[in-house]
């Protein structure tokens, strides 16, 4: 009975092969080896990547003495991605489980199951709305197309019509409903705020600090329901000992263009208990790019300390995770699954037809790094999912190796 020698990957391990060079990622322990394809090892990956092959490569003798071939399985065997079977028969070798994602619920799923009529499961994918309730005057019409932050104008959306979509967007995984703009100037805001109490729904309040100061006389004259969450948006310096006065938990994002802003909130907000979560969010205004490169781009440095499990390099590899399960409805009404993006219809079309049109024929959801040059990139996978910061910057990733 022929023995021979095999070289197995475990099932937690992704092996990825670009150009000249290959990349192996063991999920469990998050840890990487990036490899040169040599002839002979190049032949083995080609081997462990057909599933027939069950994850293993039998190896000839030449293989074995090839010291290339060696220090790359030993290489891998230190990360725990891969081990050696020596003078096993086939019967016996070892067998693994290449991680492919397998989708089932495809473009094809839903377009059969809408055929039929019985395409409602679709609206479980969607999971956050973001309604931009009105404008503001201290609002900006470009900053929202990167992030979370009013608008400035004077529309406003109908209440009974935010209702209505909610309700009809109703299931098991909606789990938050964002309403951005000023609050307090929303004729609508009881309205809402009885409907989120009563069919207890989570809300979140996204208002520019200048708002709030504008207004905090008025907060308890609200009848805010427990679950509702505060985010001040600070694009300016202002009087912090505000905060000392209000008595709920809140969460902070700033706004940065420079160093400078950085450090200016960092040493304005320094004093802010620990209950309160802070985030600085840069912000493309056409002349800081330089300021992005430095602190925004990431390069391989950054790559090789990303750390993701096995389920979300699966969601790398299919949607888009900054989009995926949102839709954003903005004062005309029009409603979109990511405002770089063409309209998928308004406020008054069902969400189920909104969602399905993304399904469908959309380019937010799934939009993943299956473009040039991030498809020729052996850490493809490992990247974030493109962002509204490569459209507005017009580049087609915020990489350093690749740009």
């Amino acid at each position: 009975m022929m023995v021979s020698n095999w070289f197995t990957l475990s099932a937690d391990t992704f092996l990825w092969l670009k150009g000249h060079y290959g990349l192996a990622y063991n999920t469990d322990n998050k840890k990487k080896v990036l490899f040169s394809l040599s002839e002979n090892i190049e032949k083995i990956c080609q081997q462990l990547l057909i599933t027939e092959n069950l994850y293993s490569a039998e190896l000839t003798q030449n293989e074995m003495r090839d010291r290339e071939v060696t220090q790359w399985m030993d290489s891998l065997i230190k990360i725990k991605a891969g081990f050696l079977s020596e003078n096993v028969t086939y019967e016996k070798r070892p067998v693994s489980l290449n991680p492919i994602l397998k989708v089932q619920d495809k473009k094809e799923y839903y377009e059969k199951k809408h055929n039929d009529g019985f395409g409602g499961e679709i609206l479980e994918n969607l999971h956050d709305l973001i309604f931009y309730i009105n404008g503001s005057d201290h609002g900006n019409n470009t900053n929202y197309k990167q992030t979370l932050f009013p608008l400035k104008g004077c529309q406003t959306l109908d209440s009974s019509k935010i209702i209505s979509f909610i309700r009809n967007s109703r299931n098991p995984f909606l789990n938050t409903i964002n309403l951005v703009g000023n609050v307090f100037s929303y004729p609508g805001i009881e309205e809402l705020n009885t409907y989120f109490s009563d069919n207890q729904i989570q809300s979140t309040v996204y208002i520019l600090i200048q708002d709030f100061i504008a207004n905090v006389n008025r907060m308890k004259e609200i009848h805010w329901q427990d679950t509702t969450q505060f985010i001040f948006l600070i694009d300016s310096v202002f009087d912090v000992s505000l905060f000392r006065d209000i008595d709920f938990i809140f969460s902070i994002r700033a706004f940065v263009r420079s160093e400078n802003d950085y450090s200016q909130y960092l040493s304005l907000l320094k004093n802010i208990s620990d209950n309160h979560t802070i985030k600085y969010i840069p912000l493309y205004n056409n002349e800081n790019l330089d300021f992005f490169r430095s602190n925004v781009f990431i390069d391989q440095e950054v790559i090789e300390d990303i750390d993701l499990p096995k389920n979300e390099v699966f969601m790398h590899q299919t949607l888009n995770i900054e989009d995926f399960g949102k839709l954003t409805i903005v004062p005309d009404g029009l409603v979109y699954a990511n405002v770089n993006a063409p309209s998928l219809g308004t406020i008054n079309d069902s969400p189920y037809s909104i969602v399905y049109k993304e399904f469908i024929e959309g380019k937010s959801w799934f939009k993943i790094r299956a473009f040039f040059p991030c498809n020729e990139c052996i850490y493809q996978w490992l990247c974030p999912s493109p962002s509204n910061y490569e459209t507005v910057i017009g580049q087609p990733n915020l990489c350093k190796i690749h740009t």
